[in-house]
């Protein structure tokens, strides 16, 4: 591909789902956020993804130090980066929602949290596609369409999937501030399993692996829309006053 196609394929293919998500969970918002907060929220978590990536590297060197100490098999390598990179890009994902926007006055009703964190997830989930898109100059355009169709429908909404569970530790806790360490430590186990399973098998090796595997993924994702979709549910009907 030339290098204007490449950009325009980037922009397009890498942005545009990310920003359909986004579009879908505002209308299902009771009341719509800012745009410029969701703006800021969504720069914030493509902002994080240097740094998720940088502290990944750092946790891979570290396992890889600690296989020559311990001497654990390469299977055992492999999921011990599949959990530490998930875990990674959560607290990322959920730092750049915390220190943006849920500390304060527009997190004012507890679907504000989610809408947040979603809004964070999927600005991370852009630039990931982003760079991924932008790396295939070594393949036609329908390949990358292909490609960038999976994620569309699978890496991206994971992604929001997981944002939805934090941002409901967020919601629930909102009359219970006491609660919130506990309710967001659960919230984090609970997307890193969620995030470290879809990221397993979609990283499986071998042509047949990866049939499976996407299966499997594509699976992973459906559950975790589903049970986002009704933590989503459950926090619109949360009463605003808190007593």
């Amino acid at each position: 591909m030339t290098l204007s196609t490449v950009i325009l394929a980037t922009i397009l293919l890498g942005f545009m789902p990310p920003l359909l998500w986004l579009w879908f969970w505002l209308k299902e918002a009771t009341h719509p956020e800012p745009k410029k907060e969701i703006a800021i929220v969504f720069s914030f978590g493509m902002a994080v993804v240097l740094f998720a990536f940088i502290i990944e590297s750092l946790f891979s060197n570290f396992n890889t130090s600690m296989r020559g100490v311990f001497l654990y098999s390469q299977k055992a390598f492999y999921l011990f980066n599949v959990f530490g990179f998930a875990f990674i890009e959560e607290i990322a994902k959920t730092g750049a929602a915390y220190f943006t926007v849920l500390r304060t006055k527009y997190f004012n009703e507890p679907i504000d949290a989610m809408i947040y964190v979603i809004a964070a997830s999927l600005g991370f989930a852009a630039l990931e596609n982003a760079l991924f898109i932008s790396q295939s100059t070594t393949v036609t355009l329908t390949q990358t369409m292909t490609i960038s169709s999976f994620r569309f429908a699978n890496a991206i909404l994971i992604h929001a999937s997981t944002g939805a569970i934090i941002g409901a530790a967020f919601a629930f806790s909102f009359c219970n501030r006491a609660r919130r360490a506990v309710e967001l430590m659960i919230a984090l186990i609970g997307a890193t399993i969620l995030h470290a399973a879809y990221n397993y098998f979609i990283l499986g090796s071998g042509d047949a692996a990866n049939a499976t595997n996407q299966f499997i993924a594509t699976i992973i994702v459906v559950i975790g829309a589903i049970f986002a979709l009704i933590l989503f549910e459950r926090a619109r009907r949360l009463r605003i006053k808190c007593l």
